[in-house]
C-alpha cells in the first residue's frame, strides 16, 4: 500500500534517501556491530541483568523508596561490566552513531520546513547546538534528554553512564548514558511532563 502522505516526487527521493543510508558503509558497519551483539548470549544476559536491576530501582524510586548506597553500587557494578565488554560497547557505539545520522537528517528536515528551504549545514549545526543547550530536563543530560524526568537515580552523568532515570518505558533498554555514550537503543518515550527540545518529534 503506498503512503498517501508522500506526493510521487517526496516517496521517490525518500526511498533514494532510505537506499543510500542503508548502502552507507557507516551504516553497514554500526548493523554489523548489532547483529554480533545479539547472537552474544553473555553480552545479551549483562545487557538483561543491568537493565532488570534499573527496572527494579526505578520501580522503587517512583514508589517513594530513592535507592540506597548499597543498591547504587551493585547498579554501578552491573554497569561496569557491561562497559567493559568488548560487543556491548560496540553495540552502544553503534546504535549512537545511527541516532545521531537520524537526528541529523530529521534537523535538516525540520528545518527546511520552518524555512520553507533547504538550510545550510552551518544552520543546522547551530539549530543542534541550540537545542542542546536549551534542554531543560535538568537531570544534566546536556541536551540528549531522552526520557530523563530529572531524575537519574542519584548518579552523576559521565561518560558510558547507565542511566536507570524514571522515564523509561517497560520496554526501554537503557545501556550507556546521557553523557558522550549515551544509548536508549532508540525506544524512547517521552513522558507526560516531559519538555523536549531537542528536534525529534
Amino acid at each position: 500500500m503506498s503512503n498517501t502522505s508522500l506526493t510521487p516526487e517526496l516517496a521517490k527521493l525518500t526511498a533514494e534517501l532510505a537506499s543510500a543510508f542503508a548502502q552507507c558503509q557507516k551504516v553497514v558497519s554500526a548493523n554489523a556491530r548489532i547483529r554480533l551483539f545479539y547472537q552474544n548470549p553473555e553480552a545479551t544476559d549483562l545487557f538483561r541483568k543491568v537493565n532488570e536491576y534499573g527496572e527494579e530501582l526505578r520501580n522503587k524510586h517512583m514508589a517513594g523508596m530513592p535507592p540506597s548506597e548499597e543498591e547504587i553500587a551493585k547498579f554501578d557494578a552491573l554497569r561496569q561490566n557491561v562497559v567493559e565488554n568488548d560487543t556491548c560497547r560496540g553495540f552502544l557505539e553503534a546504535r549512537q552513531e545511527l541516532d545521531q545520522l537520524l537526528s541529523t537528517v530529521n534537523q535538516y528536515l525540520c528545518l527546511a520546513i520552518e524555512k520553507g528551504e533547504a538550510p545550510t549545514d552551518e544552520e543546522v549545526a547551530e539549530s543542534m547546538q541550540q537545542q542542546m543547550s536549551a534542554c531543560s530536563c535538568g537531570g544534566g543530560c546536556h541536551g540528549n534528554c531522552e526520557d530523563c524526568d530529572s531524575d537519574c537515580e542519584g548518579h552523576h552523568h559521565d561518560d558510558e553512564h547507565e542511566c536507570c532515570c524514571g522515564g523509561h518505558g517497560d520496554d526501554h533498554e537503557c545501556c550507556g548514558g546521557h553523557g558522550e555514550n549515551h544509548e536508549c537503543c532508540g525506544k524512547h518515550k517521552h513522558g507526560e511532563n516531559h519538555e523536549c527540545k531537542c528536534g525529534k518529534h
